[in-house]
């Protein structure tokens, strides 16, 4: 999109209720950072009253907010939440939004594309939804990324990993009180992963629905329990493979796969190595063959 066409979609003229704007900075990323970087394409730190408001959607971008002073109310996916000073917030500008003042607020924001940009949103979705509480270092790179697009030509390499860094402090998991189902689930896959077992048998020994426990445990750990499991039916299957002789069929047999063909599969899913390649490159005690 060429910077004529973002600032007819999103610059509105005589917008109201903006006190003051402290920048409103663009920027047009190279071919490669398009295909490869995250990109920050523009953004600015505004101070605002009501009547601020700001309706849009179908703009294949992405807008992250930060709270300086004061509340922001937003409508977003059919919730409506207030951010206040030191949130987060991150949308999707192709859903409808609406953000709004009904006091005097200041909010610095960007708008930014490229890379994973989707796939880092619907995870953080997942786990968080839109609105981010305060998190430790989340103002510093903010402020880093806004002063980078500020410059005459801003470093899209120091873009992109300052984006990066901000994505991942997000995605961060806050240290939790693990859920007892979580705790009781993890030591029977612990014990029972070579049995065979499955996620309905997990669920069973917890005393919960398939559905309730999953969502649960994908809460918690960031992982399906199927995903948990083969893990650590995997890291149990590279142990053996380093230091053991057995075949790869007494491994699989013996980390709960039912044949030979099954194990390898979800081996070399899992390690990009089919089992008997990985012993290739490793001897006895574990150490590599160089």
């Amino acid at each position: 999109m060429e910077l004529e066409e973002i600032e007819k979609k999103v610059v509105i003229p005589n917008e109201q209720g903006i006190l003051s704007k402290k920048g409103l900075y663009f920027y047009a990323p190279s071919d490669f950072a398009r295909r490869y970087l995250f990109s920050v394409l523009w953004g600015g730190e505004y101070t605002c009253a009501p009547p601020y408001q700001i309706q849009r959607e179908g703009l294949k971008l992405f807008l992250a907010f930060r709270i300086l002073s004061g509340r922001l109310y937003f409508q977003y996916e059919e919730q409506i939440f207030i951010a206040q000073e030191g949130d987060i917030v991150l949308l999707d500008c192709m859903k409808y939004h609406c953000y709004y003042a009904k006091e005097q607020v200041s909010f610095q924001f960007f708008h930014f594309t490229g890379n994973c940009s989707q796939e880092y949103l619907e995870l953080l979705y997942e786990r968080t939804g839109p609105l981010f509480g305060h998190k430790s270092g989340t103002g510093v790179v903010f402020a880093e990324i806004l002063e980078e697009l500020s410059k005459t030509q801003p470093e899209e390499h120091r873009l992109s990993y300052l984006l990066h860094n901000l994505l991942g402090i997000l995605a961060e998991n806050e240290p939790v009180s693990m859920d007892p189902a979580v705790i009781q689930a993890v030591s029977y896959m612990q014990e029972h992963y070579k049995d065979g077992i499955t996620v309905e048998n997990i669920a069973d020994n917890v005393s919960l629905s398939k559905y309730h426990f999953s969502r649960i445990f994908r809460k918690q750990t960031g992982q399906s329990p199927h995903q948990y499991l083969t893990a650590l039916r995997i890291r149990k299957a590279t142990e053996l493979i380093m230091e053991t002789r057995l075949s790869i069929e007494d491994i699989g047999a013996r980390c709960g796969y039912s044949g030979a063909s099954h194990f390898i599969r979800a081996f070399k899913k899992e390690m990009d190595f089919t089992p008997a390649s990985y012993r290739k490159y490793f001897d006895s005690s574990g150490f590599r063959k160089m």
